[in-house]
């Protein structure tokens, strides 16, 4: 379906599957913050497609950040971009 989540069977980071292990490396790119992945969580079909990750992310600040966050990377024609990242809420 459309914009649903594809859950992915999940045996650890040294079976990320190749797509979604490019998907990552962008991720590890980026500035102002490290992120560790810690599970990926599968794909969502959006315009190509979505690779869905929980990741840990450490701010560079003086006193460093801890957050649980969720990262999109979408994948479209062979390109990879950052879509959404936000901090994961837990009640």
């Amino acid at each position: 379906m459309f914009g649903q989540i594809n859950l992915e069977n999940f045996t650890g980071l040294t079976s990320m599957p190749q797509r979604a292990a490019s998907a990552w490396a962008g991720v590890d790119e980026l500035v102002g913050a490290n992120y560790k992945p810690l599970l990926y969580v599968g794909t969502k079909p959006v315009r190509g497609v979505n690779h869905v990750f929980i990741a840990e992310q450490t701010l560079q600040t003086k006193s460093p950040e801890r957050h649980l966050v969720w990262i999109e990377v979408n994948e479209f024609e062979g390109e990879f971009d950052l879509v959404e990242s936000s901090i994961v809420r837990i009640a």
